[in-house]
């Protein structure tokens, strides 16, 4: 899925209010939204996510000491290079650290986008099993 690294994030950083629930989710219980996201970037239909898990325990972890940027910017990474989306980790970190409402709220919405395409025609499709032909 990783791709060339030529094209942008499907939605706006600065679109953060949309899907409200999202929004209220990523500004109320930033934690559990991290959570989903990343047990959703662990399903292949990217469907499935389960708000409390590990991820969800280091993010809050890491949000009471001080460093809740450091599990977003490296979701961010993981995000930009299984999708094929331009970017640095230089721009990964300041967007984690300066906003990580609007940073988490794009990352689910990232991976939603990417599971509507998985599902759409032409998008991803499993390849042809592998046959034997004797000679």
């Amino acid at each position: 899925m990783g791709g060339d690294h030529g094209h942008e994030w499907s939605n706006s950083f600065w679109d953060c209010c949309s899907p409200s629930e999202t929004c209220f989710e990523g500004f109320c219980c930033p934690c559990c939204l991290h959570g989903k996201t990343s047990s959703r970037l662990r399903d292949p239909a990217l469907k499935n996510g389960k708000s409390m898990n590990g991820d969800c325990c280091i993010y809050l972890l890491t949000a009471y000491l001080g460093f809740h940027w450091v599990p977003l910017m490296f979701k961010r990474g993981e995000l930009r290079e299984r999708f094929g989306i331009q970017g640095s980790g230089c721009g990964d970190c300041a967007s984690a650290y300066f906003c990580p409402c609007c940073s988490l709220m794009q990352h689910e919405k990232e991976v939603d986008d990417q599971s509507g395409r998985m599902q759409a025609p032409g998008g991803y499709q499993a390849p042809p099993g592998m046959t034997y032909h004797a000679q």
